[in-house]
């Protein structure tokens, strides 16, 4: 049982604040998500416990504690990496430097809020949180030297779609070396696992499983800073960051949501109350300031309130977030001393640049980026100058191949008339020099001549020359695309594959990923159609997570001047997205890696008729919101007109071929509805035919043909059948043993 420490005359013996606008830390849910990944995360963690109370025997505090002006003895070079695309959250160099001022505020036991500390009686006992208060000795001081020698003001700025829909995923983009500089994610919003909203999370330092590149704090840019965008009124101070460098310092929450039950010592610490609190919806933090005696726990001895003022819990109001004990800043110097050590050493400090003058003549670092990277010949793009580092005095842009060709603007607009692949360049000077930054091939621009009439498929199955023909997929999240695999396949033998990700979880958020068409003619048509196969096994979050449920959903979209806007033409929705039946509520959590074993486990979309515009110049998108499901296929995808008899469908058709693999021989079957057209070929993997089967009409009924090894001298390997009938494309790979 806890044994609390009372006043400030008792020796040491030896893990928000006010997370404003009503959001929560998800620093815990991001621990539990990398110990389910990496397991020897816990026994890490109960290493590190343990390290403490063996630190706690021989640790003597400083003698500089409470002393204001005293020199720290930690310093730590902090690099702050602000995550934006184009909006409020691309926060002002002066909103990050009012947050490291604050950060030293309260690490070194200097807030103007101090006051509110109380030290009273509780059921005849005497007790001191003002006497509790420490001065951790540490500041935080922006790098003003760059990993390789740079000059810097400590500040990166990227854009990214993904700003609005933050987690580990996006820290890589941008991260220094994490064990010479404490890096800090600025963002609009974070995608972590939580009913009632994110505000920050650090990464503990123990274990670093899931790699040192996301080691840091990640904050919403409301809760960063004083000033500017942050969000102010749930506390005297805005004390997210506080909190989250808490977590990074090996600090838990007092009240170690889940873990503690008022009985353990969840957060290791002796000298903070024993306390208990679950964050839900209708209260995500707790507004209990005016009720200065709010008791939490009533089994412990000796029975004492909540400490409010303490950084760790997550109390709101003039009460709350003011102070660290003792004990914690001794935690916290456990973990400099042993698991952070490297960043305070002088070599380090001297690397980093921390003592050096706040540089006036640091060169700008050019970055930039358009809306939109693909369209058609004739429209304009416009770019965003995101450029950093310093003032930018001038702004030099090339547009080979546009109209203008160059531009001196900030934000410039071009026209690009003739198709193709084509660079864009930006020289941006200021007071330090100058910048050039070069992305190749960035724009494409495609001819507004579309496909001609007729019958047309993606083939990733055959020749894989999908890209080639104009189609490409596009991503909110670099880091999860589609990849084409030979593990399942509607009725080929490979599709497109975008792998499950289980952490992708938060209700309502998810991240997108886009199949886009090249232009097609559908003027005077009247019965076209665009139709596509999916297998996915649907996921349901658990009931921690936004209260359950699953909210993916498919979208297909049509585009009249080639991509410029898009109009939906139909949704599938959570309710009917799985292609499992709604039986698969656990698949979230289970390690079954799903694979559709057949057709059965496969859904067919399809627009058609009024849904496809009769225009000259059609495009379509696929766009599919993965959300924490298990595996998405895709697979043949087609589109074109109608004939009298209609579209064959895969079902319809009945296409095997039995045995495979053969030896000797094997059969090929497939139905037909009606007479038709027939043409089926033996071609190898090169691409070469062998032999024809068949060519010519075939009557109504089921098809049966032999194929011998000898009678068509197959060599033992991979061979694919290719089926047209009246236009229309199949294909079976058969593998000769």
């Amino acid at each position: 049982m806890k044994k609390l420490l009372l006043i400030a005359s008792l020796a040491i013996l030896g893990s928000t604040s006010s997370l404003q606008a009503q959001n929560s830390c998800g620093t815990d849910h991001d621990f539990a998500e990398k110990a389910k990944k990496y397991p020897e995360l816990i026994a890490a963690r109960k290493k590190f416990d343990a390290g403490f109370k063996e630190f706690l025997k021989t640790y003597k505090p400083s003698s500089g504690l409470n002393k204001k002006g005293s020199i720290p003895k930690y310093i730590i070079p902090v690099v702050v990496h602000v995550l934006h695309d184009n909006g409020s959250e691309n926060i002002s160099d002066a909103q990050i430097k009012s947050e490291i001022d604050f950060l030293n505020l309260s690490f070194r036991n200097l807030v103007s809020d101090s006051i509110n500390r109380r030290q009273d009686t509780f059921n005849g006992i005497f007790y001191s949180f003002k006497a509790l208060a420490a001065d951790a000795e540490i500041e935080f001081k922006l790098a003003k030297k760059d990993p390789k020698g740079n000059c810097t003001n400590g500040i990166v700025r990227v854009q990214t779609p993904l700003a609005n829909k933050a987690n580990d995923e996006l820290k890589p983009i941008s991260v220094w070396d994490t064990k010479r500089y404490f890096n800090i994610w600025v963002v609009r919003s974070i995608n972590k696992g939580n009913s009632v909203g994110v505000a920050g999370y650090a990464q503990f330092p123990m274990g670093f499983s899931g790699g040192a590149s996301t080691d840091g704090i990640m904050v919403i840019h409301q809760e960063f800073g004083n000033i500017g965008t942050s969000q102010a009124g749930q506390t005297p101070n805005v004390t997210t960051s506080t909190h989250e460098v808490g977590h990074w310092l090996g600090l838990y929450h007092p009240f170690q949501t889940q873990m503690d039950t008022c009985e353990i010592d969840g957060d290791e610490i002796l000298d903070t109350p024993p306390t208990i609190f679950s964050a839900t919806s209708n209260e995500p933090l707790r507004n209990r300031c005016n009720n200065k005696k709010f008791n939490s726990c009533t089994l412990e001895v000796p029975d004492l309130p909540d400490m409010q003022e303490n950084y760790m819990d997550y109390f709101i109001g003039n009460c709350a977030s003011n102070m660290f004990t003792k004990q914690q800043v001794a935690r916290m110097h456990y973990v400099l001393e042993t698991y952070r050590n490297q960043l305070w050493t002088p070599e380090n400090l001297a690397a980093t640049g921390v003592f050096e003058t706040t540089p006036s003549n640091c060169k700008p670092i050019a970055a930039f980026n358009t809306s939109a990277r693909i369209t058609c010949e004739g429209n304009s793009l416009s770019f965003n100058d995101n450029s950093y580092n310093n003032t930018i005095t001038s702004y030099n842009w090339l547009f080979p191949g546009a109209t203008p060709s160059s531009s001196t603007a900030k934000r410039p607009t071009v026209k690009y008339d003739v198709a193709g692949n084509y660079d864009v360049t930006l020289i941006v000077n200021g007071p330090g020099g100058s910048d050039t930054l070069t992305k190749p091939n960035y724009i494409t621009i495609q001819a507004n001549n579309a496909n001609p009439k007729g019958f047309y498929t993606v083939d990733w199955w055959y020749q894989n020359n999908w890209q080639d023909k104009g189609w490409s997929f596009e991503y909110e999240s670099p880091n999860r695309k589609f990849e084409r695999t030979t593990a399942a396949s509607y009725n080929q033998n490979a599709s497109m594959l975008l792998p499950k990700d289980p952490f992708n979880q938060l209700m309502t958020v998810g991240t997108t990923a886009s199949l886009i068409s090249p232009s097609f003619d559908f003027s005077g048509i009247s019965n076209g159609y665009f139709a596509f196969n999916y297998a996915f096994a649907q996921g349901r979050l658990p009931s921690s997570i936004g209260g359950g449920g699953t909210n993916e959903e498919i979208k297909v979209f049509v585009s009249t001047d080639c991509g410029k806007t898009w109009t939906t033409r139909l949704t599938v929705g959570s309710s009917s997205i799985s292609t499992i039946g709604n039986t698969a509520t656990s698949i979230l959590a289970s390690s079954v890696n799903f694979i559709p074993a057949d057709q059965a486990k496969w859904k067919d979309v399809m627009i058609s008729g009024a849904s496809i515009p009769s225009n000259s110049n059609v495009k379509f998108k696929i766009d599919f919101r993965y959300q924490g499901g298990n595996n998405f296929f895709l697979d043949n995808v087609r589109l074109g007109s109608s004939t009298g008899n209609g579209e064959i469908l895969n079902d319809e058709l009945k296409l095997s071929v039995q045995p495979n693999p053969f030896a000797t021989s094997t059969k090929l079957r497939y139905f037909l509805s009606n007479r038709k057209q027939v043409e089926i070929r033996i071609i190898d993997i090169t691409g070469k035919e062998i032999v024809t089967l068949y060519s010519g009409e075939q009557s109504a009924g089921t098809q049966e043909i032999e194929i011998g090894k000898s009678q068509y001298e197959l060599s033992s390997g991979i061979y694919f059948i290719s089926l047209t009938i009246e236009g229309q494309k199949f294909s079976k790979k058969i593998v000769v043993e």
